[in-house]
């Protein structure tokens, strides 16, 4: 009899080029055949009559349920009874049995899940019928000679060995995952090297167009240049330390080019935490490389995401599934996201961070409960994938002296900058007017004075609602004024921005008011003539700090006033709250010293980070679990198992499951809506008339930047409206378009026209 994996496919051929693309996937991490042989014992279920059976009636276009034939636990239960390590057996085991939906924890209720799981009788697994048709012998002395070789370098790097194990898991799972269904889909995939040479020469190009003889232009030239040098270097962990204004992103991505191209790595990856930075960062990209055809730049940040599917809806899912692309713009919460899920769709992509370089900018804004779990990330990425890291910020955050550090490279920061070349980014003073709280009404006031002394003012709130409080008490003042927060999509914020650079353009100057939350303080190439930024943690006002006087316009330095907002609700910000208060404590004990200093800083982030240590493993509400344990030893698991079994578990603890549905890296679930800005109502209706897979994911790419994030609760509340929101295409959200105020606001709670709230 001849098997089938699909329609035209036979299953030994499906099988056999599954493993060795999992094999050449997973080479890159030393565990090749580890890859190999998850790989091909994938599917060896559907070497039954059941599950050909179901095929067929598939295929004939009878009603059949999916997954209502079992096929991937066979070779789960074919590896746990040929491997007898236990831990290798776990590896594998998981990977197969969940190649279709996600890793599940490894202990049960006390109980070995792999156990359980394939303890299923012959009626429904047809287990002796498949292992009669299929059986390869498997080389177990190769797969522990990977396992124990990737031992010992955590064992030499101190790496915590089960946490480090549980990134293996999750790699094997991701090539397994990929190979298979880009086999499914008969994809090609391409090995070749970028041609980073002629990107290189892109961007020297555009540099060249720039001024650099004197000032700020030439610190900036000198920046780059070291960049550019540093970029020789060995694959390793560096720090990008460079005043706000100092060029980092085109610095970076001048180290990025020439190191990868030094290094014959595959892709570069920009990690960033806000889309304002990521919108702004792509602009850029987009204007130095031509990239007509979509395939060298991808953005992926969207909570859009296409249905689940293996086959036909496999070329819809490609660019954001696989991470491919040879320069890659994301967030900080995808990246994250990715690595801590145990979903197959999500962790699809996690091999393809290795051959790499991994540049995370802004890193001060990393979550203090991410700490541990970031650095643990990175460090599995630089040791055992090719990858190379790059922290970029001008207000370094101590990762690498946490209980467990980031591993730094020799000589880490790729830059040097001489004391008289720092003196060129002296453009502001921090004045403290905390002393006692002002509200909305007197914020409105300090605008106004400095309004009408000429000066264009930007004001940052810390949240949405003291933000709109403030801009409401500003109505009257006579200046041109705009409202920035993440309730405006990112082609709306665009528009914002650039009709403020404009208005602070000294060509084309109009005296402006901005009004923002923090979303403008970090990476936006913007310019005012005083700040007003409401008390945070001295890395957020020293960011805001670099949106005033930023290109030295004014040789005097300019004014950022910190104030503290009477009332203000930061119960839901617990780490704003800290911060600000850590920030009032280093006021105090700093008071006449410049509070842009190192100094200062320093005393900033030894304060933050020793007050926070006991959150960076990540707890759960409040519980002594963390997502460090449960991906570690699995304390909880292990001694269920102890006391259920009366002996210790000898496999991996690991809990990816708990793990991945306690993670979020913002708290509360959030939801992509799409709004009705610009030319969003066209492309939705372009979407709805096109059948083709790969224009949907064109058109919802495009989407992309006509979306707002909103909580689960608040997408909730909207749908209990009326005509609010709908779900097009069982794929995304639409807003209605009288709840959303395209003019100024963006997303409102209530309908805009006072007949609709009748």
């Amino acid at each position: 009899m001849t098997f089938y994996a699909r329609e035209n496919q036979k299953l030994s051929d499906h099988l056999t080029a599954t493993a060795d693309l999992a094999k050449v996937f997973a080479g890159v991490f030393g565990c090749g055949n580890t890859g190999y042989w998850a790989g091909l014992l994938h599917d060896l279920g559907k070497y039954t009559h059941a599950f050909q059976d179901y095929l067929r009636r598939s295929l004939e276009g009878k009603n059949v349920t999916r997954g209502e034939v079992i096929h991937a636990l066979q070779g789960a239960k074919f590896a746990e009874e040929k491997i007898s390590d236990h831990l290798i057996a776990d590896i594998v085991g998981n990977v197969i049995a969940t190649h279709h939906n996600g890793l599940f924890d490894n202990i049960t209720d006390g109980e070995r899940t792999l156990s359980v799981k394939t303890s299923k009788g012959e009626e429904k697994l047809h287990y002796v019928e498949a292992t009669n048709a299929f059986s390869p012998i498997i080389n177990e002395e190769k797969l522990k000679k990977e396992v124990l070789s990737f031992c010992q370098i955590c064992q030499n790097k101190k790496l915590n060995l089960h946490f480090m194990l549980h990134f293996l898991t999750k790699v094997v799972y991701s090539c397994v995952v990929d190979a298979d269904r880009c086999n499914s889909a008969d994809l090609e995939i391409d090995h070749t090297i970028p041609d980073w040479l002629a990107l290189i020469k892109q961007l020297e190009n555009y540099l060249g167009s720039f001024s650099d003889e004197v000032g700020i232009n030439k610190v900036r030239k000198s920046i780059s240049e070291q960049c550019q040098q540093a970029s020789r270097r060995q694959q390793g962990i560096y720090t990008l330390s460079v005043p706000t204004g100092g060029g980092k992103t085109l610095s970076s991505l001048r180290f990025a080019l020439e190191h990868a191209k030094e290094h014959k790595l595959k892709r570069i990856i920009y990690v960033i935490p806000y889309l304002s930075i990521l919108d702004q960062t792509a602009a850029k990209m987009h204007e130095i490389f031509p990239d007509d055809g979509g395939e060298l730049i991808l953005e992926h940040h969207s909570n859009i995401e296409p249905p689940e599917g293996d086959d036909e809806e496999e070329q819809y899912r490609l660019l954001t599934s696989r991470w491919d692309s040879p320069i890659i713009l994301t967030t900080m919460v995808q990246f994250l996201e990715t690595i801590y899920s145990n979903k197959a769709s999500k962790l699809r992509k996690f091999h393809n961070m290795s051959e790499a370089i991994l540049i995370f900018d802004e890193i001060q804004a990393l979550p203090i409960k991410c700490v541990h779990l970031f650095n643990q990330a990175v460090n599995f990425l630089q040791t055992f994938s090719k990858s190379t890291i790059l922290l970029c910020t001008a207000t370094q955050p101590h990762l690498h002296k946490t209980e467990r550090p980031v591993l730094l490279s020799n000589k880490p920061d790729i830059v040097s900058i001489a004391p008289d070349n720092l003196k060129v980014f002296e453009r502001v003073r921090i004045e403290d007017k905390t002393q006692s709280a002002i509200d909305h009404e007197q914020i409105a006031a300090l605008v106004k004075t400095q309004i009408e002394q000429g000066k264009s003012t930007l004001v940052i709130m810390n949240t949405k609602g003291d933000a709109r409080g403030v801009y409401e008490q500003c109505r009257p003042i006579e200046c041109e004024k705009a409202f920035l927060t993440t309730d405006l999509c990112p082609a709306h914020r665009m528009k914002i921005l650039d009709r403020l650079r404009k208005n602070l353009d000294t060509e084309t100057k109009k005296v402006t008011l901005c009004v923002s939350t923090q979303l403008i303080e970090a990476g936006v190439d913007i310019s005012f003539d005083c700040v007003i930024r409401a008390a945070a943690g001295m890395d957020s006002i020293i960011q805001a700090a670099g949106r005033c006087n930023r290109n030295k316009e004014n040789p005097m330095s300019q004014p950022v006033l910190v104030v503290d907002v009477y009332n203000e609700k930061l119960s839901r910000l617990p780490e704003i709250r800290e911060g600000k208060e850590i920030t009032a404590r280093v006021f105090r004990e700093k008071q006449g010293i410049n509070l842009m200093s190192e100094e200062v800083i320093a005393r900033f982030y030894d304060y933050y980070f020793y007050a926070q240590k006991n959150k960076m493993d990540y707890s759960i509400n409040g519980d002594k679990k963390t997502i460090f344990s449960l991906l570690s030893n699995n304390p909880l698991g292990t001694s269920a198992y102890k006391n259920r079994n009366n002996m210790n578990y000898v496999g991996l603890p690991s809990a990816f499951r708990t793990a991945a549905e306690e993670f979020s890296v913002i708290d509360g679930v959030q939801v992509g809506i799409v709004v009705p800005y610009g030319d969003a109502m066209k492309l939705v209706d372009a979407f709805l008339a096109c059948y083709h897979p790969k224009e949907k994911m064109r058109i919802l790419k495009q989407l992309q930047k006509y979306t707002v994030s909103v909580y689960a609760k608040s997408l909730k509340e909207l749908d209990k409206i009326e005509r609010a929101v709908s779900l097009v295409d069982d794929t995304f959200y639409l807003l209605s378009p009288d709840y959303y105020d395209a003019e100024e606001q963006g997303l409102m709670s209530k309908a805009m026209f006072s007949l609709l709230n009748a």
